[in-house]
């Protein structure tokens, strides 16, 4: 009975996380920028993230989400552009500690990409 109660505390709270990293990205002013030339009359935009794993201890929780933001042209040809972003944040109740830092892939060197090609 005890294991039961204790994953029904564990559940809201990874609910709420995924909720406030999406809401995270979406807040951001470079995301806010972009989509603000994106019409969406014109523009699919879709929001999708993957959990990175999280920790634990006596003072709460740091989680670690992976957030992409796809925007996808409604036209003939439609061609896409993809943003991602590492969302951390702390116990999901405390959302004032949440950082969003913008990845770009093209910052990959050349080794880098070969060794993962090899593989």
């Amino acid at each position: 009975m005890k294991r039961f109660i204790m994953l029904l505390l564990l559940f809201p709270s990874t609910v709420f996380a995924e909720d406030i990293a999406i809401e995270a990205v979406m807040k951001h002013p470079k995301t806010i920028e972009l989509l603000s030339t994106k019409p969406l009359a014109k523009y699919w935009v879709e929001f999708n993230q993957m959990e990175l794993g999280a920790e634990c201890g006596f003072t709460g929780c740091k989680w670690r989400k992976l957030v992409s933001l796809i925007v996808t042209s409604k036209g003939a040809n439609a061609s896409s552009s993809t943003i991602i972003a590492l969302v951390t944040g702390h116990n999901p109740s405390n959302t004032s500690k949440i950082t969003v830092e913008f990845v770009e892939l093209t910052k990959l060197t050349k080794d880098t990409t070969q060794k993962h090609s090899q593989l």
